[in-house]
């Protein structure tokens, strides 16, 4: 199924109201700089009248919360059944919402959004490059933008390819014994061939950690970031989820092939 844009103001309110009935938790994003700030809330009100929803503003997992100002951007993300759910808003007031007569909790109120873009769930679940399929990726450290600061000439920059993708990340092989030396949640800059007869997709990300894997390779494993809070990020997304679609229909295919034959290896 492809990504689709929610713009019923009917459908937008029946959504949050589900949302704010399961107290819902959602992932915040937004910009520090070169760098980006990620943290959890749960929804707690919504107003489609007045235009506005309320989220909670406590650390949950002992995580260090951003002080965030009225009129900041944020990107928002949060799941629903089977889908998941992304939205671009604007931070209008922090403050308390009232539990009850005794107790508040810290909160902020943010923007109604315009619209959602919907994404079905298994469209983040990691699926492999088949083999036989290239698709050259490219990753360095500090971010898209690092590329093309000053430095960049000295910037040392890590080529390989895919070997799995969703909408949330991807595992891109580099060949031994290359050891890039990133710390845990890094920031790094990568360039995405999709195989789409379009220009590689250039993307924020931080990254999750390094395994072995084949051929003597050794597997980047990255996380997407930022890509929720504009439209040029949701197009990207767009046209990763449309890749992911793609490998997944051409390793069912593969696997179908094998299974209708007799020869073993």
């Amino acid at each position: 199924m492809k990504p689709r844009n929610i713009v019923s103001s009917l459908e937008r309110a029946a959504l949050f109201d589900v949302a704010v009935q399961e107290r819902a938790l959602a992932v915040v994003t937004l910009q520090d700089g070169d760098g980006w700030v990620t943290f959890k809330a749960r929804f707690l009100e919504r107003d489609a009248k007045g235009r506005f929803f309320v989220l909670d503003h406590l650390p949950i997992d002992n995580e260090t919360l951003p002080n965030l100002t009225p009129g900041q951007c944020v990107g928002v993300s949060f799941r629903q059944r089977s889908r998941k759910l992304l939205f671009a808003t604007v931070v209008e007031a922090r403050g308390h919402y009232v539990l009850d007569d005794k107790t508040s909790v810290p909160a902020v109120r943010y923007r109604w959004p315009a619209s959602l873009t919907e994404f079905q769930r298994r469209a983040y679940y990691r699926t492999p490059v088949p083999e036989g399929v290239h698709l050259a990726a490219t990753v360095w450290g500090g971010g898209v933008s690092a590329r093309v600061a000053p430095r960049a000439q000295s910037l040392p920059v890590f080529q390989g390819e895919l070997a799995d993708l969703s909408c949330g990340g991807a595992m891109i092989l580099l060949p031994a014994p290359v050891t890039p030396g990133w710390t845990e949640d890094a920031l790094l800059g990568a360039e995405l061939q999709l195989g789409d007869e379009h220009p590689p997709i250039q993307v924020d990300a931080r990254y999750r950690g390094t395994r072995p894997e084949r051929e003597q390779s050794l597997g980047i494993a990255i996380q997407f970031i930022g890509l929720e809070m504009t439209v040029d990020g949701r197009l990207t997304l767009q046209r990763i989820a449309a890749a992911v679609q793609r490998l997944h229909r051409r390793s069912f295919a593969a696997d179908r092939r094998d299974w209708n034959s007799k020869f073993r290896m």
